[in-house]
């Protein structure tokens, strides 16, 4: 839920043209705060009062126009893919360190007490030695994207203490909803499930279809993110995260939303993939109930409705 604290805030949000993004800064400025949407596609944001700046992070100029005055950044941009990492690690460099070393320095420069909230992934803690994870987890990326995102990570808690404001970090698990990419780097798993059902086709699972892994409703992640600006929240970093579901019935899951009988296979892990595979997985989110109040709202059901509900009205 959003607060009323939000009315005429000035807050940045990068990578508002994504999934996640577009549905943060869409709430945020219903709530009433000033929104500026950065992103290098400009972002759709019709029927609000949204500001919108179309450009890559690295561009200076425009970036501190976009960031000055502001007094909360939220730092969604980044590539997507942990898979394409691997294959292009300069272009994941460029983008999710060098993007983000180009938004603090202008952070610093326009706005040195704005405070930023940084999207970051559970796949920075590599393989699970324990379950769940919490935030003290040995950290071990598998992969190009998670050893970036873990970079950026350290560079937004060094700015931070640099300007002595707080920052915040919330380590995302898989999340899903209405809006979301279903196919190409950027859809991930629930999004891949969710286009191929919804298209009629069977669902593969790649590799053991009892892991275990954790799902977010878009609008609850919308929710950390807001708990975590909001004035007077303490300085962090944090997990969101949910019961935990296996592969298999995550996928029937998806098809019972559909109000069909599921239709689903299994294939053996890509090489590209088996090399960054991290088994079973699910986060502990006791620290952000603790500290900011947060709690998934919707149940693994609600939302797969929800989303259901919403891709069927937009393709009809």
């Amino acid at each position: 839920m959003i607060r009323p604290a939000w009315n005429e805030r000035r807050v940045l949000v990068t990578g508002a043209a994504g999934f996640i993004g577009r549905r943060l800064a869409t709430r945020l400025a219903a709530a009433g705060a000033r929104v500026t949407g950065f992103d290098r596609i400009r972002p759709q944001l019709p029927g609000t009062d949204i500001e919108s700046r179309e450009a890559d992070l690295r561009d200076t100029e425009t970036l501190g126009d976009a960031v000055a005055e502001a007094d909360l950044v939220f730092h969604l941009a980044a590539a997507n893919g942990h898979r394409n990492s691997m294959d292009e690690p300069r272009a994941d460099f460029e983008d999710n360190v060098m993007g983000t070393v180009s938004l603090l320095a202008a952070v610093a420069r326009r706005a040195p007490r704005a405070r930023v909230v940084f999207a970051s992934t559970r796949q920075l803690y590599g393989p699970a030695a324990s379950l769940p994870a919490d935030e003290d987890h040995v950290v071990a990326p598998p992969d190009v994207h998670a050893v970036h995102k873990e970079t950026a990570e350290h560079l937004v808690r060094h700015s931070a203490e640099q300007r002595d404001v707080p920052f915040s970090v919330l380590r995302l698990t898989n999340t899903y909803g209405p809006g979301q990419p279903t196919a190409g780097p950027g859809a991930g798993l629930t999004g891949r499930f969710l286009g191929d059902a919804l298209a009629g086709r069977k669902l593969t699972i790649l590799g053991d279809p009892g892991l275990l892994r954790d799902f977010n409703y878009v609008d609850d992640v919308v929710d950390g993110f807001c708990r975590a600006g909001e004035r007077g929240a303490p300085a962090g970093t944090w997990n969101l995260g949910a019961a935990p579901v296996r592969l298999r019935a995550f996928a029937e899951a998806v098809f019972r939303a559909l109000g069909e009988e599921p239709r689903v296979r299994t294939a053996p892990l890509p090489r590209g993939l088996e090399a960054i595979a991290i088994g079973d997985f699910h986060s502990d989110w006791s620290a952000v109930r603790r500290d900011l109040g947060w709690e998934p709202a919707w149940t693994l059901e609600s939302g797969l409705a929800e989303t259901v509900r919403a891709m069927r009205a937009r393709t009809s």
